[in-house]
């Protein structure tokens, strides 16, 4: 019961990031419609925008309270609940920053990233899990909400000082800066792109068993919950089925990938880039053929650039320390604990240091060497990428103590 009411939460919380980042996205722009609110024009759409937002936290910290409950352990042992704990870390972090710094276009860079990132989440299986002996430890929950927590406020970082490189930027003009603003726009929608796939394909209860003809188990089969665009190395075209008239496989991986999980892993990298280009181009269809980070710059236009780029850095600020303690000091102890070993060299502890790292190398370079405005914003958003390569990457690429479930479509 608790479940269902933790599920249903989570809906009402996916519904609010979604209608947050529709309205924030109207209001930055048409600025036609505004409100009169003490002595200031405030942007109607965003007013509500920010409103819904703050019902969506509220919504999804209920649910996790609920699931938590249920489970008897906080909610973040899964790649369901990790992920959704981040999109709820993010939006959280959103509300507290938008109260001080009242800078409603945040919303709209912001509030897509947490709705992506909950839909994300919502791709894997959403039962809850018992934990294994080696889980079973307060430090597991210390360990991983705060490092979530600090993911969550570079996450706003990121937001601000993209917004701060397209304010910034004359986009008009094709050069490496626009380029790689662009690149950074489609990478999104690749993310995106593969969510909707997924999710499709999840609501149609799609999924096929195919037997890999190269194992010498006859038994051994791999469950593809995307169409098998591409087979298992050895299979034949048109052997498994197929889609719209199309016989699949069209093509088997080939034969240097090897593992249980290569040819699920190959097909869903497939199907993400084919849904992404297709994506991207309907986006630029309707944006007049002209690149998307041209559209998407005029949002922005019009702000304080100094602020943007102050806002990003406190973010990165606070979001460092307790990043820092929650994935190496308290991540340390927990480890000590469950594995006898305060550092294994475990990839997911491995990329976590990196991440460190790189953080620690922007506050050295903008700290020291006045690393300001254009140099300080693209390490971080560069330093985006690295968190996504941290949580998603390391779970679902490569094997470890900290690997989840492959998604499905893997």
């Amino acid at each position: 019961m608790l479940l269902g009411a933790s599920s249903l939460l989570y809906g009402v919380a996916f519904g609010g990031d979604l209608l947050s980042s529709i309205l924030y996205i109207i209001g930055v722009t048409g600025r036609n419609i505004k409100l009169r609110s003490g002595g200031s024009a405030a942007n109607l759409w965003t007013k509500w925008g920010y409103t819904i937002a703050i019902i969506a936290v509220a919504s999804q910290f209920i649910g996790l309270l609920l699931r938590w409950t249920a489970g008897g352990h906080a909610p973040v042992s899964s790649m369901f609940e990790y992920m959704s704990f981040w999109s709820f870390t993010i939006m959280l972090a959103f509300v507290l920053i938008n109260a001080f710094y009242r800078s409603p276009r945040l919303g709209a860079f912001a509030c897509p990233v947490g709705l992506t990132i909950l839909a994300y989440a919502m791709v894997f299986p959403q039962e809850a899990q018992p934990l294994i002996p080696a889980l079973q430890s307060y430090w597991l929950n210390i360990h991983v909400t705060t490092a979530a927590l600090g993911e969550g406020v570079l996450t706003i970082g990121f937001a601000a000082a993209l917004m701060y490189l397209l304010n910034t930027t004359d986009t008009s003009v094709k050069n490496r800066s626009t380029r790689f603003l662009e690149l950074v726009i489609f990478l999104f929608l690749t993310l995106f792109a593969y969510v909707v796939t997924a999710l499709v394909f999840k609501v149609q209860h799609y999924a096929i068993d195919v037997s890999d003809p190269l194992s010498q188990n006859p038994a051994s089969q791999m469950t593809y919950h995307l169409p098998p665009l591409a087979g298992p190395t050895g299979s034949v075209v048109g052997s498994l089925g197929s889609l719209l008239g199309i016989p699949l496989p069209l093509f088997p991986i080939p034969g240097w990938m090897q593992g249980a999980q290569a040819a699920l892993k190959f097909n869903t990298l497939v199907w993400t880039f084919l849904s992404s280009i297709v994506l991207y181009g309907i986006l630029r269809l309707i944006n007049g053929g002209k690149s998307l980070v041209t559209s998407v710059s005029s949002w922005v236009q019009g702000l304080d650039a100094d602020e943007l780029d102050e806002l990003s850095y406190r973010a990165i600020a606070i979001g460092y320390p307790i990043f820092a303690l929650g994935a190496l000091v308290f991540a340390m102890i927990w480890a000590q604990e469950a594995w006898g070993s305060y550092w294994s060299w475990d990839p997911k502890e491995t990329w976590a240091l990196i991440t460190f790292l790189y953080y620690t190398l922007y506050l050295h370079l903008r700290l020291s060497r006045g690393w300001e405005g254009p140099k300080s914003a693209w390490l971080a958003v560069i330093g985006f990428v690295v968190i996504l390569f941290l949580l998603v990457g390391v779970n679902l690429v490569i094997v470890g103590l900290h690997s989840y479930a492959v998604p499905p479509g893997m």
